[in-house]
């Protein structure tokens, strides 16, 4: 009968242990999780592939290859994060245009008319306004998740099945949003948009819980077969490595000698 009892109990916590590892997270929960491994994160590299709907012509595919380095900077709520930001031609090696932000100051450089726009944030404090480009950001998709947890009435969030992607174990999350529409970022406001339909899923590295690409759609109900798509693929990503701000952060006029400056003024 001991031999038996034992058995038994064994058993049982075997089964426990084994419900306990099989028990599947939420959509919900892992965006969560996404959002806790966000606030670990001080730096980040990486590389992104876009390609998304021409908005003035939906036949034609806007193609963009950006690389980036960010700190965090938590208590800039427009950007959040000090940043270098590069944009290649379809060579991937000749950079176009750069945009450097260092929490005061937002330079744009354009490499093929050597031309530098200059948004100065503490003179112009409307340029918080804007989003730049806070929707690339690991705080813009963070904010961006919270956002979507704390809205749960607008927004419907399913995990499809797990997937593979650039050879890594992804969850699956698919947001939808009907019958309005918002922009990403740190300015998000949701506005009526009557018949509007926009799904993003996120594939979600199981080992770091970072979005490692981003697929969206959206269309009108009166006309389905008229989609615009986006498609964000990241890669090549370093976390919390060590970046020399004086290099990549800086925003001085002597960073931009031989450029025709421009002050630009909120409109």
């Amino acid at each position: 009968m001991k031999s038996k009892r034992t058995i038994s109990s064994g058993l049982i916590i075997f089964l426990i242990v084994l419900t306990s590892c099989n028990k599947k997270e939420t959509a919900s929960e892992l965006l969560q999780k996404t959002i806790n491994t966000i606030d670990t994160i001080e730096t980040i590299y990486y590389k992104q592939d876009m390609a998304r709907t021409n908005p003035r012509n939906i036949n034609d595919t806007i193609l963009r290859y950006r690389e980036m380095y960010f700190k965090r900077l938590i208590t800039d709520s427009i950007v959040g994060v000090k940043g270098h930001w590069y944009m290649y031609i379809h060579d991937r090696e000749n950079v176009i245009y750069e945009d450097v932000y260092d929490g005061d100051r937002l330079v744009r450089k354009n490499n093929r008319d050597s031309v530098a726009r200059i948004y100065d944030l503490i003179k112009y404090p409307d340029f918080k306004k804007k989003h730049f480009w806070s929707h690339n950001t690991l705080y813009g998709i963070q904010y961006e998740f919270k956002y979507i947890l704390d809205n749960t009435a607008s927004y419907s969030i399913e995990k499809l099945n797990d997937t593979i992607i650039d050879s890594k174990d992804c969850y699956q999350i698919i947001v939808r949003l009907e019958n309005k529409m918002t922009m990403p970022g740190f300015a998000i406001e949701l506005e009526n948009n009557e018949g509007n339909i926009s799904k993003t899923t996120y594939f979600i590295d199981k080992k770091t819980y970072y979005p490692i690409r981003i697929k969206g759609e959206s269309y009108s109900i009166d006309n389905p077969e008229q989609k615009m798509f986006i498609v964000q693929r990241y890669y090549d990503i370093e976390f919390n490595l060590t970046i020399d701000e004086h290099v990549y952060f800086n925003t001085s006029n002597k960073s931009i000698t031989g450029f025709e400056k421009r002050e630009m003024k909120p409109e």
